[in-house]
């Protein structure tokens, strides 16, 4: 009998021990602080009208992918990006699949995208039938280092993914003239940038086509959700065609690509409706906290922070940290601190190199910025809803973590 199952990917960490160093510990148990205090890495901050939008497609039997709320959403968006056309979906990694997809990528391309990453940005080209070529980050910026991504530039390269991390911008200006040179496609993968602006343009509207998330941390969200944005008309339609099973618009049943059912339903685009009427605030939000973080610890030995670019407007979708030998603690041993005391937190990517589904494909390839981010990274809470004494709690937990290894 010729039946198999999906093989899961594995490594021997005994033959590859830096491959371990780099993983976190397990996640803490999360532990009430005085008074029972607890406060989340990140929760959706809803205030203003989803529920009346909500009750609207309850109302109305308008919950699938038909309704008001898509067009509405959809086009409130693609203002705020300052784009022409924008395409909701299923969430960021399904708006990424659908750019990919698009551009009818196949086993001789490749597609460069940052080792330190989320993993969908290298699954969704695999699912786009292509091959994965990463690159390591620049340490200034937490982003694709340029020179590197044009020193990996191949006759296979067909695109290149600008992953804007954790809300900052990546390095556009170098990217684009690289994809002009070479006639390659840039996609920006926004998923945690939401509001951000590069040398007075939003994210988004730069490259070929953007693809942005609205999980429930995200800085807009819808619970699940994502949305491609670009000026392209013909790429906007072909996604929007195969987001759709690829329905032809001559006859049903009748398809000319092998499509997808990717569609966002009348209900999530009410929710994201909602939030585009305070997108401008819920940015500000995120930068708000992300400078009272730094007030806050900007003092306390061995810790570095996210980049900030007098060129750029960071939108910090979380506020992250690194933490150095001075502070006295590895990353570790503090997020164990914090969860004790109830404040929760996470760590930054594991990269695509050490990830086990890639290993095999990358052994022997070593990216050392991308490592040392992962070693070190951490973030905290950074909902847009957080309070100031939310903030100053967080904050003298961390120094208070210091002083103790010091007093020690």
């Amino acid at each position: 009998m010729n039946r198999t199952r999906l093989k899961k990917a594995s490594i021997d960490l005994d033959k590859h021990p830096w491959v371990k160093e780099l993983l976190p510990a397990p996640e803490p148990d999360l532990k009430s602080g005085s008074g029972g205090k607890r406060v989340s890495v990140s929760s959706p901050y809803l205030k203003g009208r989803e529920r009346e939008y909500l009750m609207e497609c309850i109302d109305s039997n308008w919950i699938s992918s038909k309704g008001r709320f898509i067009e509405l959403f959809e086009n409130a968006f693609a203002e705020k990006i300052g784009v022409q056309y924008a395409i909701s979906c299923t969430s960021g990694t399904a708006a990424l699949h659908l750019t990919l997809a698009a551009l009818g990528l196949d086993r001789s391309s490749e597609v460069i995208i940052p080792a330190f990453t989320m993993i969908a940005s290298a699954n969704t080209i695999v699912h786009a039938g292509a091959n994965v070529q990463l690159v390591d980050s620049d340490a200034s910026t937490w982003n694709l280092n340029p020179t590197e991504v044009e020193a990996n530039v191949n006759p296979l390269t067909k695109a290149i993914v600008g992953v804007h991390t954790y809300g900052v911008p990546a390095e556009m200006d170098a990217l684009h003239a690289i994809a002009m040179k070479q006639n390659l496609y840039l996609i920006e993968d926004a998923a945690e940038a939401h509001g951000a602006i590069y040398r007075g343009k939003n994210v988004g509207s730069i490259g070929d086509a953007a693809c942005f998330s609205f999980y429930a941390n995200k800085i807009i969200t819808t619970g699940e959700g994502g949305m491609v944005t670009t000026n392209d008309r013909e790429l906007a339609g072909i996604i929007r065609n195969i987001r759709d099973h690829a329905f032809s618009p001559e006859r049903h049943f009748w398809h000319a690509y092998a499509g997808f059912n990717y569609r966002m339903t009348n209900m999530q685009a009410a929710i994201g409706y909602a939030q585009t009427q305070y997108f401008e605030d819920l940015v500000e939000a995120r930068i708000r906290n992300a400078r009272a973080y730094t007030d806050h610890l900007r003092n306390v030995p061995g810790l570095a922070f996210a980049p900030e670019m007098n060129y750029a407007k960071c939108v910090h979708w979380m506020y992250c940290i690194l933490v150095q030998p001075e502070f006295g603690m590895t990353r570790d041993e503090l997020r164990y601190f914090l969860a004790e005391r109830g404040v929760e937190t996470r760590t930054f990517f594991v990269p695509i190199h050490v990830q086990p589904v890639y290993f095999e494909q990358f052994l022997g390839r070593r990216f050392p910025i991308a490592e040392e981010l992962s070693r070190k990274g951490m973030y905290l809470p950074s909902s847009s809803g957080l309070s100031s004494e939310d903030i100053d709690y967080v904050c003298e937990i961390i120094r208070n973590a210091h002083l103790s290894v010091k007093r020690g």
